[in-house]
């Protein structure tokens, strides 16, 4: 079986860019006893010195409702202001003397099992930045760069369509590795469950993405689409708002 050692995988050194980023762990817990437990882990390592001392950034614990791969339940979701950022963290957490990684790891280890990791960088943001939602859409596609400034202006004339009545918020980034053949994904965020299921049966939904719907099937192939929500947020310097805004 793979073992999962999520903070110690190390980036290329050529991947050093500076747009805000995005990385996502996932992996795999076969029950809940080993999800509490990995829950617990990861409260006390964010809270301990180590992290707010060294960690730039937000995480997100999240858990699967729909979609995703087969063999996905959870996932971390490490926001920070850049991939040069992301790789002196891991730089940090790779030391094999540092026990407070060690018992994080050990614990990861012993209840999960790695899936993948996934690499997005941040495009843009539209609606109403909060953190108070912790329920996500994730609709990821394929399209060719010749399309991206299309879709940008799409999601622009969407943004301006929905502004009223829309309730959450949602961004737009480019994948750049990981996700097979995608190329970019839309994350869509809600207070609950409730709410994303009351815009989605709403006529201002239908009247206002409908025109969107139709742009974008012209530009774009649509992979399935994902939807998870926040276990834990974990604020060390930089809230979700911070790195949208």
């Amino acid at each position: 079986m793979k073992k999962i050692i999520l903070l110690t995988m190390l980036l290329a050194s050529s991947l050093s860019f500076t747009s805000p980023t995005w990385i996502e762990y996932l992996f795999k817990v076969d029950n809940p006893q080993s999800a509490a437990k990995i829950v617990a882990a990861t409260d006390k390592f964010m809270s301990s010195d180590f992290v707010k001392n060294n960690f730039k950034g937000s995480i997100h614990l999240n858990a699967y409702i729909a979609g995703g791969k087969v063999e996905e339940t959870h996932s971390y979701a490490i926001l920070q202001p850049s991939l040069a950022e992301h790789e002196i963290w891991l730089a940090k957490v790779s030391d094999p003397n540092n026990e407070e990684v060690r018992k994080f790891a050990s614990v990861l280890n012993a209840n999960s099992e790695g899936v993948g990791t996934r690499i997005n960088t941040f495009i843009q943001t539209y609606g109403t930045p909060s953190n108070k939602d912790t329920v996500w859409a994730i609709y990821p596609f394929r399209t060719q760069p010749s399309n991206v400034e299309a879709v940008i202006e799409a999601t622009k004339d969407l943004d301006e369509a929905v502004k009223d009545s829309f309730p959450g918020q949602f961004g737009l980034s480019a994948r750049m590795a990981g996700g097979g053949m995608q190329t970019h994904l839309f994350t869509v965020g809600y207070e609950s469950l409730a709410e994303m299921e009351k815009w989605e049966d709403s006529a201002s939904r239908d009247t206002g993405v409908s025109p969107f719907d139709k742009e974008m099937d012209k530009l774009v192939e649509w992979h399935e689409v994902e939807i998870v929500r926040n276990l834990r947020v974990y604020d060390s310097a930089m809230t979700l708002q911070d790195f949208v805004e």
